[in-house]
């Protein structure tokens, strides 16, 4: 994985650490493809609205959030692809999917280890 792509999973994964935001994000995809007004989101959530703003902030900066004006408010959509992505990586850690294909690093091909190699290993207790 490039290190790009993981950063990404990494601030995904760091903004789903906590309880609030994960409240947040079930109440936005019950709210379905319509989305779910700020002050609706606080509501559900029994969130004041100074807290909610940085929660909903940073779910939108690692895009598992989209903001939209609609007059007054604001209304926010889950971006399920963002989630379909972190679940295929996880998937991958876990053994599944293209991410669990063991991979070749380059360059080295299927040489044998090297005496050097196996010392190496030993001082390890392998």
């Amino acid at each position: 994985m490039a290190e790009g792509a993981a950063q990404k999973q990494v601030s995904i994964l760091a903004a789903l650490a906590q309880v609030t935001r994960l409240q947040i994000l079930s109440r936005v995809a019950e709210a379905g493809p319509r989305g779910a007004a700020a002050g609706e989101i606080a509501r559900a959530v029994r969130c004041p609205a100074s807290t909610l703003s940085f929660h909903l902030k940073e779910l939108s900066r690692t895009g598992l959030l989209e903001g939209q004006p609609r007059g007054r408010f604001v209304i926010y959509r889950l971006q399920r692809e963002a989630l379909r992505d972190l679940a295929r990586f996880l998937a991958g850690l876990a053994g599944e999917g293209e991410a669990a294909r063991p991979r070749k690093p380059p360059g080295r091909g299927n040489r044998p280890a090297r005496a050097s190699d196996r010392s190496q290993l030993s001082m390890f207790g392998d």
